[in-house]
């Protein structure tokens, strides 16, 4: 039996480790919704490696072509691609889910980063956002860092 004084020590180490872990957990997409999700990231993905930039901003989410217009998303595409060169490798590092997006209405969002390697971009990080639109999951955004 734990001494009388020191429960409360007890009762604040449960209570801080909840605390910790607990948004860890939250933040983690169960496998199904992870799964549709990076499959929905990839297609979009493939379609960029393989130049098709006005198909990869055909299956985006309205909320990505509200912010960016297909000309505008297949001149930014070619360039960036310009400069990189073709893709040499990439592999899925973190996915992360979300209930919130800055500058986007509550939903539910999947957030993957992957580490890529580019002919003439030796260390490239993308960030593609994927959300559910419609019962379907759909790319809101994407980033190259």
């Amino acid at each position: 039996m734990i001494p009388h004084q020191f429960r409360i020590h007890v009762v604040l180490i449960v209570v801080c480790i909840f605390i910790i872990i607990f948004p860890i957990l939250s933040e983690r997409p169960d496998a199904q919704k992870a799964e549709k999700a990076t499959a929905a990231a990839m297609e979009f993905l493939h379609l960029i490696d393989a130049e098709q930039y006005a198909e990869s901003w055909q299956i985006a989410a309205d909320l990505m072509k509200e912010k960016v217009n297909k000309q505008e998303w297949i001149e930014q595409l070619t360039r960036a691609r310009t400069l990189s060169g073709a893709l040499v490798e990439r592999s899925e590092e973190e996915v992360s889910y979300s209930t919130t997006a800055k500058d986007s209405p509550d939903g539910e969002y999947i957030s993957l980063t992957f580490a890529s390697k580019y002919q003439r971009a030796e260390s490239v990080t993308e960030f593609v956002t994927v959300m559910l639109e419609d019962g379907h999951w759909k790319v809101a955004g994407y980033f190259i860092q």
